[in-house]
């Protein structure tokens, strides 16, 4: 067993009853001017959890990364939206409920990867599939304009 995952796995052979879950966020990371640092995150968190299921799929513990699209606690009153919450229509939000159930759900059945709701699958698709040289246009658009830019 590597040293560097030593310390939080268990070495007796028994199996473990572990599962991890990491969060990511919709559209998957494409070059996006506008916001490279959020970009990076994205690819970072999907690339590692998709390495370190593989790493630790022997072990038997599962890895889920969760790949929302906005998620909305409350709708805040008018005059407290920020432009974020003004600007994405209400039906594109996805409850923290329901999101959390998928994420536990898809972590239980060692899903890869989870995302809730259709708009946001939708979205994750053509961020995924599409070609970067129209994605990304398209998407650092979209960042801009939630930005105020």
């Amino acid at each position: 067993m590597p040293t560097r995952r030593a310390s939080v796995l268990p070495t007796s052979g028994a199996p473990a009853l572990v599962e991890v879950a990491t969060t990511s966020s919709i559209p998957p990371p494409t070059s996006i001017s506008t916001t490279p640092s959020s970009a990076a995150s994205k690819a970072f968190a999907n690339t590692f959890s998709e390495s370190l299921r593989g790493e630790l799929k022997k072990e038997g513990i599962h890895v889920t990364l969760l790949a929302p699209g906005p998620v909305r606690t409350e709708l805040p009153d008018e005059s407290e939206q920020s432009l974020v919450e003004r600007l994405i229509p209400d039906f594109l939000w996805i409850n923290t409920e329901y999101t959390a159930k998928l994420s536990l759900d898809a972590l239980e059945r060692n899903k890869m990867r989870v995302v809730p709701g259709l708009t946001s699958k939708a979205m994750s698709v053509g961020a995924g599939y599409g070609p970067r040289g129209i994605v990304a246009p398209i998407t650092g658009a979209i960042y801009r304009k939630l930005g105020g830019q």
